[in-house]
C-alpha cells in the first residue's frame, strides 16, 4: 500500500468510524455497530474505496490489544468473588448452551467441517463486558447485586473465551488436537493470567520509582504502551493470542487489583489512574479502527439473499440471543432479575469479533462464513442493549 493511500484510508476510517459511532450512541445504540457500518460503507460492500490490507490489519490488531487492555482495567476480581456461585452458573450455562446449540446448527446448516462448526459455536460464547457495563453505568446499576452477577459472569466469559480461543488457535496451527498439548496450553494460559498481572504490577512500582520529578513528556502513556506491547509479545510466546497481554496489563492497572503483597506496598493508585487516563485517548483512536476494519473485511454480496438464506441468518441470530437469555435463569431471584442478567449477556461485541477476525485470518472460516458470523454478532450487539434497557425498567419497578 502506497503511503498516500494509507494516509487517506486511515483518515477515512477514523472520520467515518467516529461519525457513525457517535450517531448510533446519540440514538442510544452501541457505537460498535455504527463503526462496523462505516467499514461496510468504505469497503467492498458499498463504495469499495478501501480494501483489506495487511498494513491496516496490523493497526486493527493493535486496536484490539488496546481494547482488551481497557476491558482489563474495568475488570474486578473482587466483584467476581462477591457475585459468587451465581455468576459462575450464569457464565457456565452461557458458554455451554451456545457452543452446543450454535455448533450443532452450524454443522447442520452452514458447514460440513465439525471443527469449523465448533469454532462458530465458540465464537458466540463471549459477552461484551464493555457494552453491558456502559448500559449498567447509565442506569446506576453497576454496583448493585445484579450488577455484580453480570460483571462476574462477563469476566468469566471473557477469560473462558480467551482460553477457548487459544485452544482453537493452537488446533488450527498444528492441524490436530492433542490432549497433552491442549492441557499444557490451558495451564500456560492460566499461569499467564495468574502471574503476569502481579509481574506487571511490580513493573509499575519500578516505573513509578524511576519517573523523573519534573517529567512532562507523557511518561505514563509511554510506560503503558511499553508494557502492553511487551506482554502482548509475551502472550504470543506462551502460545496465546497477543490480546491476552493487553488484558493482563489492564488487570494490573485495575483499581480493584488485589494480591497478598498489597498490605506491604503503598497503592500506586494516583500513578496507575494517570496511566489509564493517559492511554484512554489511544484506546479511543485505535479500537474503532478494529471495528471499522471488520466492516471493511465484510462483503455482504456473498450472503445468500434467498428467502431460505435470510431465514437461516435470522434463525441463528435468534438462537444466539435465546442461548444467552437462558443463562440468566440461573441468576436467582424473580423473573425481572433473571431477564436483566440474561439480557446483559446477549451482546457479543468486540470479543466475538476477535473470534471472527482470527478465524478468517487462520483460514478456519471462509469469507462467506465470516460475513454471516459478523452479521449475527452485529444483531446480538444491537438487540442486547435494547433488551437490557427494557428489562432494567421492569427490574426497577418490581
Amino acid at each position: 500500500m502506497a503511503v498516500e493511500q494509507f494516509i487517506i484510508s486511515l483518515c477515512l476510517i477514523l472520520f467515518c468510524g467516529k461519525l457513525f459511532g457517535s450517531l448510533f450512541e446519540r440514538f442510544g445504540l452501541p457505537a460498535v455497530v455504527g463503526e462496523i457500518l462505516a467499514g461496510l460503507l468504505l469497503g467492498p460492500t458499498l463504495l469499495n474505496y478501501i480494501a483489506p490490507h495487511p498494513t491496516l490489519a496490523v493497526l486493527a490488531e493493535l486496536g484490539v490489544i488496546l481494547l482488551l487492555f481497557s476491558i482489563g482495567c474495568e475488570t474486578s476480581i473482587k466483584r467476581l468473588y462477591l457475585a459468587g456461585s451465581r455468576a459462575v452458573s450464569v457464565a457456565a450455562l452461557g458458554i455451554i448452551v451456545p457452543v452446543i446449540v450454535i455448533g450443532l446448527s452450524s454443522a447442520y446448516y452452514l458447514t460440513d467441517s465439525t471443527f469449523t462448526a465448533l469454532y462458530l459455536g465458540c465464537a458466540l460464547t463471549a459477552t461484551s463486558i464493555g457494552i453491558s457495563l456502559r448500559v449498567l453505568a447509565q442506569t446506576q446499576q453497576a454496583q448493585t447485586p445484579v450488577g455484580n452477577i453480570i460483571l462476574g459472569a462477563a469476566v468469566i466469559d471473557d477469560i473462558a473465551g480467551v482460553i477457548l480461543l487459544s485452544v482453537l488457535f493452537n488446533f488450527a496451527s498444528q492441524g490436530g488436537l492433542d490432549a497433552g498439548s491442549t492441557i499444557l496450553l490451558i495451564v500456560k494460559v492460566l499461569l499467564f493470567l495468574l502471574f503476569t498481572p502481579p509481574v506487571a504490577r511490580a513493573l509499575l512500582y519500578l516505573a513509578r520509582a524511576l519517573k523523573p520529578v519534573d517529567d512532562n513528556s507523557g511518561y505514563e502513556v509511554i510506560i503503558t504502551m511499553i508494557l502492553v506491547c511487551f506482554f502482548a509479545w509475551l502472550a504470543h510466546l506462551f502460545g496465546a493470542p497477543a490480546l491476552l497481554g493487553g488484558f493482563a496489563v489492564g488487570l494490573a492497572l485495575s483499581r480493584q487489583f488485589v494480591s497478598p503483597f498489597n498490605r506491604y506496598l503503598v497503592n500506586p493508585f494516583a500513578f496507575t489512574h494517570k496511566m489509564e487516563l493517559s492511554t484512554k485517548a489511544l484506546v479511543d483512536v485505535f479500537a474503532p479502527i478494529f471495528f471499522v476494519y471488520v466492516g471493511i473485511s465484510l462483503d455482504l454480496s456473498q450472503l445468500d439473499y434467498s428467502a431460505s438464506g435470510i431465514l437461516l441468518l435470522l434463525w441463528l441470530s435468534l438462537l444466539a440471543i435465546v442461548s444467552k437469555l437462558l443463562a440468566g435463569w440461573l441468576a436467582g431471584g424473580q423473573w425481572q432479575t433473571k431477564a436483566v442478567v440474561g439480557s446483559a449477556m446477549v451482546p457479543r461485541g468486540e470479543v466475538g469479533l476477535v473470534f471472527a477476525e482470527l478465524g478468517l485470518k487462520m483460514g478456519i472460516i471462509d469469507s462467506k462464513l465470516f460475513t454471516e458470523l459478523v452479521v449475527i454478532i452485529a444483531v446480538t450487539t444491537l438487540i442486547g442493549p435494547l433488551l437490557l434497557k427494557w428489562s432494567l425498567k421492569k427490574y426497577a419497578h418490581h
